[in-house]
């Protein structure tokens, strides 16, 4: 737990988070050259670069399990880090680990590649054929547009890729257009003679079964055949393509083969826009691609990028293994790893084992007949075909896994950083389930960094309303052995200790003695059903765990109030406590008329609703919905002028024409709310009053004291229309009123109550004031100025 650190070690850890928050807020531009995968990836490699400097020694060990594109793998060779990592998915570990292969010599790649050329040629010139209309020259068009079903070349559906003067769909604009200066015609007799002619030509092309999975469009029957997702003109293509790369030999062979494998996607039924990582076979407005001129430019590409890459490339090492992530860290040493950073598969999102069918036979490979690999991937699937990866429940199980084998070979305050993209449908609590995954597996949560998304392919997978558009970044730090919290399964026996120890000391926190401590201990003991734990053999172990949150002076032991137990609200309705702050978020962020993204309002306000406690997980699951409630409530989407984005802004209520003028309550403040409420006690002849609002406030904003000298409590909700107060709030204060034995507690708000809320009042005695009372009494003392 990070409050028992020494106060130095604290320090050069704050410092180093200080240091990370300040880098990742500047501006990171990303680049099209930096990529070895066939499209740059969801993760940012000078963020990376950023993390692994800050939170691994120079010539440190840094380790990813789930290494993807590759991204951390060179971000930490750029850092000058040594790099252990590991991908299990056969095709991106393939392409992640081509830089580290050998390139053959510029002599004989080029030798190669005049020699390639040659073979493929004519069958790429016979089925790309078309003849330009203005001097009837024989050429290859760059691409052709058409509609599959129903099948139309001659009159496709328009769209704006198209000749501009007459709808033409054939292209071979720029360094393709022709010698005479043409660049694009419409579809005619001859072209349609030669699609004909291509069912005469053999070729041998892979076509077996894929796995169903509708949300990667591979929809049955139509397109859980291989064959189905290519047009006949691209099968010749890819399959001569294939043969003859078969035919190379020695360090050009795999050069040639890895930037073949990062084309095969333009082969498939493509939308016009020819550039997408979709797997959807639509019906109209497709573009066949010239595979061919495709392929030499990657080739060019890659030559040049991979030249570049091993001349600037520092003398780290680097190890990819091809394991399950279970079998990699088994092969690493405990204490070994100085930052875990890793961007695991995050959920019901991303099945990227069977996104990448699209390429299996070509390796070759087939995810359908790999039982261990169906079996043991990280994934929530929706494919029929596999029922044991429909729930989250597994997939988190995973991802706890990989959680504790992280803490596990980390050097003692060592960092996990790892990236997570919250499931839409529960938000707040897979936030909180990693904290509470990471503590009880004796690593402490520093803080989450939300990383935006540019890749329009990724944005596609997350166009759900209100998902996470951007990664975060979890931050954890490994403790020492004496500075873990104390576990049994998934119950922080720390937190029953605490709890222990404070009812001891009861509200008023009174001292008390290892008696009275050992009493409530097996009262929590039986409520938790631990009471194998109320052996002697445990005593000291308890009063090891009793001194992390008090102060011993004799015989007598005081609360510290330095735990972060001290400030959790334990009894709070789950509910209740997200519409208590997520209107005064939503102040915080929007403040000054800046704009936030969504991701920032449910980060904030997953701060205020973590408890510490696995019990709140499953209540924030039932009330998830109300997050979208609330921001939908009181903000409004526009578009950043400056960076092109669309933000969230706070609707500003407007009073009615007859209020114009005046201060809205709705509109204030919060804590400028208690102030004028405090100020209003004083007004109506109280001795004194002031505002003790806070973290620890226990449900009291306002401490009055009338003028028999008694102590008032009082509750201020500064929330909008329709945010109404229920009865939680209202035992809360009438709780401390009891226990504190003050006069009377009041709950004022600038809303309303439910019927249950009103009801506890009845019952307890407690006054309520609710927004319309409020104002009249306000006028009274302040006339004209305050309105709803």
């Amino acid at each position: 737990m990070y409050w028992l650190l020494d106060y130095d070690e604290q320090d050069r850890i704050r410092e180093i988070i200080l240091r990370l928050n300040k880098k990742l807020a500047r501006s990171h531009s990303r680049t099209q050259d930096d990529q070895t995968f066939p499209f740059v990836g969801r993760k940012d490699r000078d963020i990376a670069v950023d993390i692994i400097e800050e939170l691994s020694p120079e010539n440190g060990w840094v380790c990813d399990p789930f290494a993807g594109s590759g991204t951390f793998v060179y971000a930490a060779n750029d850092a000058n880090r040594n790099i252990i990592a590991n991908e299990w998915e056969p095709y991106a570990h393939e392409m992640m680990s081509a830089p580290l292969a050998p390139l053959p010599s510029a002599e004989d790649y080029f030798q190669v590649l005049e020699d390639f050329k040659k073979r493929v040629y004519v069958q790429m010139e016979e089925i790309y054929e078309t003849v330009c209309p203005d001097c009837g020259k024989r050429i290859m068009f760059d691409g052709l547009f058409f509609d599959r079903d129903p099948e139309e070349y001659y009159h496709p559906t328009p769209h704006e890729r198209l000749g501009k003067n007459n709808g033409e769909n054939i292209i071979f604009r720029g360094k393709y257009k022709c010698d005479c200066g043409c660049k694009e015609k419409r579809y005619d007799n001859h072209d349609e003679l030669v699609r004909k002619r291509l069912e005469t030509i053999k070729y041998d092309f892979p076509d077996v079964e894929l796995i169903e999975n509708s949300r990667l469009n591979f929809t049955a029957p139509e397109f859980t055949h291989y064959g189905a997702l290519f047009s006949t003109r691209q099968k010749i293509a890819l399959s001569t393509i294939y043969k003859e790369i078969n035919k190379i030999e020695g360090n050009a062979k795999r050069f040639f083969y890895d930037t073949f494998l990062s084309i095969i996607h333009l082969g498939k039924y493509t939308d016009y826009r020819s550039k997408s990582q979709d797997n959807h076979c639509p019906a109209n407005r497709l573009k066949e691609t010239n595979l061919y001129y495709r392929y030499i430019e990657k080739l060019d590409e890659r030559w040049r990028y991979l030249n570049d890459f091993k001349n600037k490339s520092n003398d780290t090492d680097i190890e990819i293994s091809f394991k399950d992530f279970r079998d990699f860290f088994e092969s690493i040493d405990d204490g070994s790893i100085d930052l875990v950073l890793t961007d695991p598969p995050f959920g019901d999102t991303a099945q990227y084992f069977e996104h990448a069918q699209r390429t299996h036979p070509f390796i070759p490979y087939s995810l359908i007949n790999d039982e261990e690999r169906l079996r043991k991937e990280v994934v929530i699937s929706n494919a029929p075909s596999r029922e044991n990866k429909h729930g989250e429940e597994q997939f988190m199980h995973d991802i706890e896994t990989l959680i504790s084998e992280s803490s596990r070979v980390l050097n003692e305050h060592g960092f996990l950083a790892m990236y997570f993209r919250p499931k839409q449908s529960s938000w707040i609590s897979n936030l909180n389930q990693l904290k509470h995954y990471g503590r009880k597996h004796g690593l402490e949560p520093l803080m989450a960094i939300s990383l935006e998304i540019n890749d329009p392919s990724m944005r596609a997978l997350s166009s759900a309303a209100w998902t996470f558009s951007k990664d975060t970044c979890f931050v954890f730090l490994k403790l020492k052995e004496n500075e873990c919290r104390w576990y049994d399964g998934d119950i922080d026996i720390d937190e029953i200790v605490y709890i222990a120890a404070s009812n001891a000391a009861t509200d008023q926190g009174y001292p008390f003695v290892i008696n009275k401590f050992n009493v409530e201990l097996q009262a929590q003991l039986r409520k938790a059903r631990l009471l194998k734990y109320a052996s002697a053999i445990y005593q000291s172990k308890f009063k090891e765990t009793l001194l992390r949150f008090t102060i011993q002076n004799g015989a007598q032991y005081v609360l510290s109030g330095t735990s972060p137990y001290d400030f959790m609200n334990r009894e709070e309705d789950a509910e209740i406590r997200l519409r208590e702050f997520a209107p005064i978020v939503l102040e915080e962020l929007g403040a000054n008329e800046n704009g936030f993204s969504f991701e920032d309002y449910v980060l904030r306000l997953s701060t205020y609703l973590e408890n510490g406690s696995r019990s709140i997980i499953q209540r924030l699951k039932m009330v998830n919905p109300l997050i979208t409630e609330i921001v939908e409530k009181y903000t409004y989407t526009s578009v950043d002028k400056e960076t092109g984005k669309e933000r969230l802004y706070l609707k500003k209520y407007a009073p009615p024409k007859e209020d114009e003028g005046k201060c809205s309550l709705y509109n204030m403040d919060p804590y400028d709310f208690e102030r004028l409420i405090a100020e209003y006690f004083i007004k109506r002849g109280y001795v004194k009053a002031e505002t003790i609002g806070g973290s620890g406030d226990r449900g009291v904003d306002v401490l009055a004291t009338n003028i028999n000298g008694r102590i008032e409590f009082i509750q201020c909700k500064r929330y909008r229309k329709g945010s109404n107060i229920g009865s939680t709030p209202i035992q809360r204060v009438d709780s401390m009123r009891i226990s504190r034995k003050a006069e009377k507690a009041w709950v004022f708000t600038t809303s309303d109550f439910t019927p249950e809320g009103i009801d506890e009042a009845r019952i307890t005695g407690v006054n309520l004031v609710n927004g319309e009372e409020l104002i009249k009494s306000l006028d009274l003392y302040y006339p004209g100025k305050y309105c709803l």
